[in-house]
């Protein structure tokens, strides 16, 4: 069986919003996401690689129209490689017409493949024991609480800066907690309030 994924974690690893992925899959390509029988959105491969384009284009100031995307969409999912003006011709898609418009998916689709893995396999980094910081989630081998990395992340501190607050953080760590300070609280699941130390020398101590 094929993986897949909710849509917060696509919106995570594409950083698009998780609203605007499902607001797109019922006004613009007419159907619904997959559902894993709990009424929740669930993403093909592909159709995270769909998002991750539409974000870059969006970027950088390229906004298609919606039977455009439509089109899109389906010339990335299906096994035919063309649909409307989209032709898919290995990992390029061009669209044909009196502005010729040519993208090359290798990097979009290299870049979601690694992101979505490392948010898969992340939870290895993380530890929990009593003797460390009372037993909360920290990354292995330090005493740096994963929620307080997250947290500073989503308070728009820089992943350079805090690097150099926890220079024992690998760059595979602080991607994980990059995709995790994206993810909105799981379903169920009630937030609990954090309680920020800003330096490394203050979350050594515990």
């Amino acid at each position: 069986m094929s993986l897949t994924f909710e849509t917060r974690i696509a919106a995570a690893v594409t950083a698009q919003k998780p609203n605007l992925i499902r607001q797109e899959f019922s006004r613009v390509l007419g159907l619904p996401a997959d559902s894993d029988g709990r009424m929740r959105h669930r993403l093909a491969f592909r159709e995270v690689v769909y998002f991750k384009l539409k974000g870059s284009l969006e970027k950088a100031g390229v906004v298609l129209k919606p039977e455009d995307r439509r089109d899109l969409y389906r010339t990335l999912q299906r096994k035919q490689t063309q649909v409307g003006a989209w032709r898919r011709i290995g990992r390029k898609v061009v669209r044909f017409g009196d502005v010729p418009l040519t993208f090359d998916l290798t990097q979009i689709v290299h870049s979601t493949h690694v992101a979505l893995r490392e948010y898969r396999t992340g939870s290895d980094l993380i530890e929990a024991r009593p003797e460390v910081c009372s037993g909360e989630p920290v990354f292995k081998g330090t005493r740096v609480p994963l929620t307080q990395v997250v947290e500073q992340l989503r308070r728009g501190v820089p992943p350079a800066e805090i690097k150099a607050d926890y220079p024992q953080l690998g760059e595979r760590a602080l991607r994980y907690a990059q995709i995790l300070s994206r993810l909105g609280n799981a379903p169920g699941r009630p937030a609990q309030a954090l309680r920020i130390r800003r330096s490394a020398s203050e979350a050594s101590d515990r």
